[in-house]
């Protein structure tokens, strides 16, 4: 009798544990797959700001460019679950080194900081994204931005680069700087003043930065496609 008794209580542990198991299973599934790896933080730095316009040309300043943009960036990051810093979020005026100290305060945070181009030779397009030399995830991070930026937008890819600029110099963690376009271009002008097209610029840098964060499996694709020409100028 006793044996029977033990034997019941076993076979019944037993159940409750398989169970427990087929339910962790079940639940896992309709996730989709294991535990969400844990989103980064991104810092979003708009250029210039302030007393500091940055380039100024066909009508256009770059410091309320690079602002939009970077608003549209968060908006988008923010409805996709992601927590986003902006390092101003009006027409403020902040020093190099403390848009850096913004992404420093924050742990394993990812800095991109946005702004438009200029050149004294009138016909220079483009879009190019810069990482600091020597920083294997910062590159990275630019291949993936330069590549998603690449597929969609009609304009000479400039490519991902290596840059000696101080704000990412002074950036612990990965940084990058993206140049949106040259606005001393009429045309290229004409699309970044456009709302239009500056959305459509933030969906694409949202795009790499959401693949960067391992979110995406065809991260490696997007990268790959970085360094080649995209379609040129009409």
């Amino acid at each position: 009798m006793h044996n029977s008794m033990f034997n019941f209580r076993t076979k019944m542990a037993l159940a409750k544990i398989s169970l427990y198991f087929s339910v962790l299973a079940l639940s896992i599934a309709m996730c989709g797959g294991a535990p969400a790896q844990e989103k980064l933080h991104f810092v979003i730095d708009p250029g210039h700001g302030g007393k500091d316009p940055g380039c100024q040309q066909n009508k256009l300043d770059e410091k309320d460019l690079t602002l939009d943009l970077s608003k549209r960036i968060q908006k988008i990051l923010t409805g996709r679950g992601y927590s986003v810093t902006l390092t101003r979020d009006d027409d403020t005026f902040i020093g190099l080194e403390e848009r850096a100290k913004v992404a420093n305060r924050i742990p394993g945070s990812v800095l991109v900081s946005i702004h438009f181009n200029s050149h004294h030779l009138r016909s220079v397009t483009g879009i190019e994204t810069f990482y600091w030399p020597g920083s294997e995830r910062s590159q990275k991070l630019a291949s993936y931005i330069q590549g998603e930026l690449g597929r969609r937008i009609v304009t000479r890819n400039r490519g991902f680069k290596p840059q000696e600029l101080k704000v990412l110099g002074a950036t612990k963690g990965s940084a990058a700087l993206v140049e949106c376009g040259f606005i001393s271009n009429q045309w290229e002008a004409q699309r970044c003043g456009s709302a239009w097209f500056r959305q459509v610029l933030a969906e694409e840098i949202s795009q790499g930065l959401m693949r960067f964060s391992g979110q995406d499996p065809d991260a490696e694709e997007s990268s790959s496609s970085a360094s080649s020409a995209a379609t040129t100028k009409p």
